[in-house]
């Protein structure tokens, strides 16, 4: 159990024991390069699978605290039990829903700008070298930073991350943002030039840990990567013994057996898990899949020549990933399919899954969301709404793949990603150390040691900014330490 004290924000508690617990190396070692190829692991064209079997790194993601909620107005307290939603189903949105905030444009921004409430801007930060970035050619982030690892080790442009949503998702986050939180672009009172480069610094290290954890594998949904299970359909449930439906807090979604959901993104080595689902057992067990709530898992070993999914121009069907014909699940499959021999557990209810460019996982995070973000869950008396709500059209609740499947919103992948840092990384502050005075003296100094973005990597892989810390060594850093040199040298603040 964990207290969160936000500025105005008294005291919220949040039950994280059932996450805590597991926050250790097990969890992150278990997909890391080596931990996932054992020897008995041997799949036709194994050549071809990526460097670390494209898992998303989601692990580190699920065992993270909860995103603190934002601070509302100087009236809030602890609140009650009675005040949380029913668990028992989904609950209609809250009678407050806050003031709806426009966050499209039509027809869309050009070049040069960006939308802000419903209108496009060519002065996102009102900073001239911040702004010039953000809005400046595009193509050198999208063909050098938003990049992905094919299975046969090349890179290629991100087919789901792109510049210009990171842009808007920004542009919101930073002009109109959460509650009282606002993304960091330096402070009013800081010279125009060193402003402009503590801002973007700031973004910079964001993009290292998400090229880690997401971009790379051009991942949006987590990837079910446990293979200690032999790759069990329940791993959206929680993997490595993980219960993501469990991670619990006062405004925590409410449990809904009625759920029905397949992932967007899914791995693409040889032979790869097909993506997430889940289903109520009734209906698994009406199809002839799953018996007394067990299902199975995803036999990686079976080859499926001649193909038919690698065939030019195909697509899967629209149907869940469970009811999909054998080798048919989505697109480029070449081997694997579902064997429903009863080794699963259950996924009714099993929705809350790793999402967006930092993953946001378990019932609790996603209920902060569509409290903060989207259409609201909770008692308004007891639960303040912020006065402008971004997503009033978005229920997280009922719909949490929408941080991956909106097309209404692309920039969600990014906004998801961007609340957790506004509100565990930015305000982080322990045993003396905070972080924009960590940021700040990176900055001042030259940019020109690892220490700092050492620091952020140990806050966001492994909870604390002194790696290695008590849970283990941070996975990749030497990899967020290039990212985070690449990004630099794309924003213009190295050579």
């Amino acid at each position: 159990m964990r207290a969160y004290r936000w500025s105005s924000l008294c005291v919220v508690i949040v039950v994280w024991a059932a996450c805590g617990e597991q926050k250790g190396s097990v969890a992150d070692d278990a997909r890391d390069g080596s931990a996932g190829r054992d020897g008995a692991r041997v799949a036709p064209d194994a050549a071809t699978r990526p460097i670390d079997d494209a898992r998303d790194g989601s692990a580190a993601d699920a065992t993270r605290p909860p995103i603190a909620p934002p601070a509302v107005d100087d009236a809030a307290t602890a609140v009650p039990e009675d005040a949380r939603a029913s668990d028992d189903a989904a609950t209609p949105p809250s009678s407050d829903a806050g003031t709806a905030a426009p966050t499209r444009c039509e027809p869309a921004c050009g070049a040069g700008t960006t939308c802000v409430a419903g209108a496009c801007t060519a002065s996102l930060s009102g900073v001239p070298g911040i702004d010039r970035v953000l809005l400046g050619d595009a193509r050198v982030f999208d063909d050098e930073i938003l990049v992905a690892q094919a299975p046969d080790l090349t890179w290629y442009p991100s087919t789901l991350y792109r510049w210009r949503d990171l842009v808007q998702a920004v542009a919101t986050m930073h002009l109109r943002g959460v509650g009282e939180m606002r993304l960091w672009l330096g402070d009013a009172t800081d010279p125009e030039d060193v402003r402009a480069r503590y801002g973007l610094v700031n973004l910079a290290a964001f993009l290292a840990q998400s090229m880690k954890e997401t971009i790379r594998y051009d991942a949006c949904d987590e990837n079910n990567w446990d293979s200690t299970n032999g790759y069990a359909i329940s791993n959206a449930c929680g993997q490595l013994g993980q219960r993501y439906e469990d991670y619990d807090c006062d405004m925590a979604c409410p449990r809904d057996p009625t759920m029905e959901i397949t992932a967007t993104t899914h791995a693409r080595w040889y032979g790869a898990p097909g993506p997430m689902f889940c289903a109520p057992d009734a209906t698994l067990e009406a199809a002839g899949l799953a018996s007394g709530g067990r299902t199975g898992r995803w036999d990686y070993g079976f080859d499926c020549w001649p193909y038919p999914a690698s065939e030019p121009g195909f697509t899967p069907s629209d149907g869940p990933a469970w009811s999909r014909p054998e080798c048919e699940v989505y697109s480029g499959q070449r081997a694997g399919r579902w064997v429903w021999d009863g080794s699963g557990e259950s996924v009714e209810g099993c929705c809350w899954w790793g999402r967006g460019v930092i993953q946001t996982t378990g019932r609790c995070n996603f209920g902060i969301l569509n409290h903060n973000l989207g259409r609201g869950h909770l008692d308004p008396a007891r639960f303040p709404r912020p006065s402008e709500v971004l997503y009033p059209d978005v229920d997280f609740c009922r719909d949490p793949g929408a941080i991956c499947a909106s097309p209404e919103h692309p920039e969600l992948k990014w906004i998801a990603g961007l609340l957790y840092w506004m509100s565990s990384v930015e305000r982080y502050e322990a045993d003396g150390w905070t972080y924009r005075a960590a940021l700040r003296t990176f900055v001042d100094g030259g940019l020109r040691d690892s220490a700092f973005i050492d620091s952020v990597s140990g806050i966001v892989n492994r909870g604390c900014h002194a790696p290695p810390c008590a849970t283990g060594a941070v996975d990749g850093l030497d990899e967020r330490r290039a990212n985070f040199d690449r990004v630099l040298v794309a924003m213009g603040l190295r050579p």
